[in-house]
């Protein structure tokens, strides 16, 4: 039903009553035709290559040592150690304890006694000789002490 343009619109007129979804329904969708689908031109792929690498060094660059990480031997904890030991080893209790603690450096770093010799570069090479020595004295002065208080 088509609105007549003589006569003024009706609200009833306009309205369409029951399932618009049934019967002949005519939807109004345009419809273009496929459009055909252009391959996208081949494409050149151009690697260049850097030029080769000019040895720019007149001379040839020095070899580096490897770098080998050095064993902690805590020789600077035995220094402490023994002078320790030698401040205590006038006590009657403590001097056994302190005895045992020099027994236990000199023990511990008898086999490094030639370090500076075979490995100069290491940083307790130089404190190896001396903790031995304050652990040495400690040692003498704690039978020192004994002779001495219990005789």
């Amino acid at each position: 039903m088509e609105p007549n343009p003589e006569r003024p619109t009706n609200v009833q007129d306009s309205v369409v009553s029951g399932d618009v979804h049934t019967g002949n329904v005519i939807h109004n969708h345009y419809h273009l035709p496929p459009t055909p689908q252009v391959a996208p031109p081949p494409q050149t792929i151009i690697i260049q290559q850097p030029p080769p690498q000019q040895n720019q060094m007149p001379y040839p660059a020095p070899q580096m040592a490897p770098i080998i990480p050095f064993k902690k031997i805590n020789s600077l904890d035995w220094v402490i150690f023994g002078a320790l030991a030698i401040v205590f080893s006038w006590f009657p209790g403590l001097n056994i304890c302190c005895g045992m603690v020099s027994i236990v450096g000199i023990l511990s770093l008898l086999p490094h006694v030639n370090l500076r010799k075979m490995q100069p570069n290491h940083p307790e090479a130089g404190k190896v000789v001396p903790a031995i020595t304050l652990n040495a004295i400690a040692l003498f002065l704690i039978f020192f002490s004994w002779l001495i208080f219990y005789s």
